[in-house]
């Protein structure tokens, strides 16, 4: 007797079947007419799937999300020759069209991810915790699906800026000791040499990637760390100044009144 994990589940959002395939030698083809109750991925992560739909065959690269809602029609095929590796997942739940709208990415059938590596790596975290079942997995897994969607969502957003994968990378490592050490004093050629950019390319492709400078997201970091400062410690002005590396209390005054509208005084 075979079990079907074709089903709507009446949880927040639930995924009834994932895993990774390798297809081998063999060519293979799937058609389901009516398709499936609940949505489906396919995530191709090696060689090529060809999709036929309407007349029409399209083929889906590595790096390409193929996406199916409920009842339509699933026909699409691997070449043997291929070698093709993919990984794919049925899901369902309450919240599922409110998640996919809230990216605006899964109107298309095929969803070009690209080269980043995070989505594969989300991706087969959520197919251990679906195959070993270890206790909470369901919640784990569902948890892992968001933020594959984000992931994707987030590689689609770089590649439509023409920031490349390994920009990407360098930059997420930029922001994160931005954030991090944000009250030390960096020009922006210290933050260009991390990427290994000249400081012209690292300020355009930093405003690419965050829609602003390099010195005014720092400045906002810092601005945010002073708000936080002022409203939950009893540091002074000129403490929360040397803190937040704005060592200059008239300075740090007229900057938060510029971007605040209210002194610091007035924050407390």
């Amino acid at each position: 007797m075979q079990i079907s994990s074709d089903k709507v589940s009446g949880r927040f959002l639930e995924i009834n079947n994932c895993n990774v395939q390798h297809l081998g030698e063999h060519d293979y083809r799937m058609v389901r007419p009516a398709g499936r109750q609940d949505y489906y991925m396919l995530y191709i992560l090696r060689g090529a799937c060809r999709i036929f739909e309407n007349g029409t065959v399209r083929v889906a690269s590595a790096g390409d999300l193929v996406f199916y809602r409920p009842h339509e029609r699933q026909e699409y095929a691997f070449l043997g020759s291929d070698r093709s590796v993919t990984a794919f997942v049925h899901f369902s739940g309450t919240a599922v069209e409110e998640l996919l709208g809230a990216y605006g990415i899964f109107a298309e059938r095929v969803i070009r991810v690209g080269g980043s590596k995070r989505p594969e790596r989300l991706f087969r975290d959520m197919v251990d915790e679906f195959c070993l079942k270890k206790p909470h997995w369901q919640q784990s897994a569902a948890a892992l699906l968001q933020q594959f969607f984000a992931a994707v969502a987030r590689a689609v957003a770089y590649r439509e800026t023409a920031v490349s994968p390994t920009l990407e990378h360098s930059m997420d490592e930029v922001l994160r000791v931005m954030h991090r050490r944000y009250a030390e004093n960096h020009d922006v050629a210290y933050y260009a040499a991390m990427c290994h950019l000249s400081v012209g390319r690292f300020a355009h492709v930093f405003k690419e990637s965050t829609g602003t400078s390099p010195k005014h997201y720092l400045l906002q970091i810092r601005i945010d760390a002073a708000l936080d400062l002022l409203a939950n410690t009893g540091l002074n002005v000129a403490q929360v100044a040397e803190a937040v590396g704005i060592p200059d209390v008239n300075y740090f005054s007229r900057l938060m009144k510029k971007y605040t509208g209210r002194s610091p005084r007035e924050q407390r």
